[in-house]
């Protein structure tokens, strides 16, 4: 039935953006903005937030027109939609097909905060590595926020090292390096859609997953997963997209009122995912998960353990220079 939908509304969608026609003063524009997560996520009560800015500011001239919970596909499905016209923005990943340059922010243990992130994420060199890069891929980046940091859960047994890791089975999303830190800490993985991972974890299709909080929460996750490794392995970006040749095509004064609206949905879902983590992780625990926090020592040994990455990335992928990623680890670090 989802995918009925997503093909009549794709359909409409390509219609009504085959041509894209001159700005003028009296044009209206309506904007498909798609994205996986429920209407209960920090994601879409930011996107509410977004959507109500961006009204007001151009006094209905641009509508917003939002469609959460995978209702026009998966993410990847989405994100080749709005890159071939049929659907104008988007939030979320896989982050390669918008900038390989995005896999900066996926380095395992290389924010400690969400603070740290967003001093990467505002900095305007980093921002234009990152946007002159998915342009090249027909795509305009709005804006990069907090995505939320990655924990690990399982059915089999609680994580105290990464020898526990060893033999276990997860789900992952197709991103390259949540594979290759899997692998790396000795973990099998099979990727596919978020909207299939309970059935997966319900039916022992995998042992486990990783998600940030809100995530885990709001899929119900918990429900099928006893032990959660509270570890903050990565911190992802929120990112805001939207065809590049749309975005050009709208009078620079809309232009700038998505710019500003993106950063306040930035703003927000920064602000309630912070809010919520805590009393969501609490929730869990009431539920009967075994909430795990490594110490200072065990979470080194972790880090140490995930360091091929990084030579992974820029030696043999080549995603980005030592150079760039000594950047973002400075501002990281707030140097």
């Amino acid at each position: 039935m989802k995918r009925i939908i997503a093909l009549t509304l794709v359909l409409a969608a390509l219609l009504s953006c085959a041509l894209v026609p001159a700005a003028s003063a009296d044009q209206t524009y309506t904007i498909k903005l798609g994205h996986t997560m429920s209407t209960a996520h920090p994601r879409h009560i930011a996107l509410l937030e977004f959507e109500k800015y961006v009204e007001e500011k151009t006094e209905g001239k641009v509508q917003i027109e939002l469609y959460p919970a995978a209702v026009l596909g998966s993410e990847p499905d989405m994100q080749e939609s709005m890159r071939m016209g049929m659907l104008e923005a988007f939030v979320g990943g896989p982050f390669d097909t918008i900038s390989k340059k995005l896999n900066l922010f996926l380095m395992p243990f290389f924010f400690d905060n969400q603070e740290a992130l967003m001093r990467a994420a505002k900095d305007e060199r980093v921002f234009s590595l990152i946007s002159d890069d998915a342009e090249a891929n027909g795509l305009k980046v709005l804006a990069i926020g907090d995505g939320g940091a990655r924990q690990i859960t399982n059915s089999k047994r609680r994580i105290v090292t990464p020898a526990d890791m060893k033999g276990l089975k997860l789900r992952t999303p197709s991103i390259e390096a949540i594979t290759v830190c899997m692998t790396t800490l000795g973990a099998s993985y099979i990727s596919m859609p978020l909207a299939d991972v309970y059935m997966a974890l319900k039916q022992g299709t995998v042992d486990g997953q990783e998600n940030p909080i809100a995530t885990i929460y709001d899929q119900k996750l918990y429900e099928v997963q006893k032990y959660i490794l509270y570890v903050n392995y990565q911190y992802h970006p929120e990112v805001m997209t939207m065809n590049a040749a749309f975005y050009r095509s709208l009078p620079e004064e809309y232009q700038k009122v998505l710019s500003d609206a993106a950063w306040l949905f930035v703003e927000t879902e920064n602000k309630i995912s912070l809010e919520n983590a805590e009393a969501r992780l609490e929730e869990m625990k009431q539920a009967g998960c075994d909430v795990y926090t490594p110490t200072a020592e065990e979470r080194q040994a972790f880090i140490d353990a995930c360091a091929p990455v990084y030579d992974h990335f820029v030696n043999n992928l080549k995603y980005f220079s030592q150079e760039e990623l000594d950047l973002v680890k400075s501002l990281a670090e707030g140097k």
